[in-house]
């Protein structure tokens, strides 16, 4: 006789549940036998990374000085006008002096021959014109009566007399460059010759004044 679908049902269902519990009792079992003092380990952090070594700093290389520009040029300035020059009163150029060359009488101091002393004062008087213009040169910065007194020596030569020796004795005016020239005039005088070969030794003053005030 066939078995009824209740009995297959029976023997292959309930092994397969049975079978099922069994395996889940071992589950639960095994999960609460497990160790309960395990832990978990923990995670390391990440170490830093080492720090980087400090890089020399690069040569910087030298910088090309700038082409000099040049300077932008001012336009040129119109000249300026000179300042007028005011011409001095005319009086200063255009008027004498009225001072002129006494005429004063030569003193022979001593003489070795005898010489005519009226020829002497013509003598002194012929280049009285070359010492007039020593006097002129210096008259501007000398004012008032001015003299440069002389000694010179008149020898023969030829017939004539000339000057041989001279020095300056006195002067009033303090410039070796009318001195020099009053000496050097009296080279051009023709002076009479002393007689019998023989020498005089004259004093002379040249006397810057004006006329009228000669004196000795």
């Amino acid at each position: 006789m066939a078995p009824s679908h209740r009995t297959l049902l029976h023997w292959l269902v309930i092994p397969g549940v049975s079978l099922g519990l069994l395996l889940l009792c071992a589950l639960v079992g095994s999960w609460l036998t497990r160790p309960t003092d395990t832990q978990v380990p923990p995670v390391p952090f990440p170490e830093p990374p080492p720090a980087a070594e400090p890089r020399a700093p690069s040569p910087v290389p030298p910088r090309e000085p700038a082409p000099a520009t040049a300077a932008p040029t001012a336009p040129p300035r119109p000249p300026e006008p000179a300042p007028a020059v005011r011409a001095p009163p005319r009086a200063s150029f255009d008027a004498p002096d009225p001072r002129r060359v006494a005429i004063v009488e030569p003193l022979v101091e001593s003489s070795s021959g005898r010489i005519d002393a009226e020829d002497l004062r013509l003598a002194l008087q012929a280049v009285t014109p070359l010492v007039q213009q020593c006097f002129q040169d210096a008259a501007q910065r000398n004012r008032g009566t001015q003299e440069v007194k002389l000694r010179f020596t008149v020898e023969g030569e030829n017939g004539d007399g000339k000057m041989n020796r001279g020095e300056l004795l006195r002067s009033s005016i303090p410039d070796p460059m009318v001195q020099a020239c009053v000496l050097d005039s009296l080279l051009d005088a023709r002076f009479p010759a002393p007689r019998l070969g023989g020498t005089a030794t004259v004093v002379y003053p040249f006397r810057f004044a004006p006329p009228g005030e000669a004196g000795p």
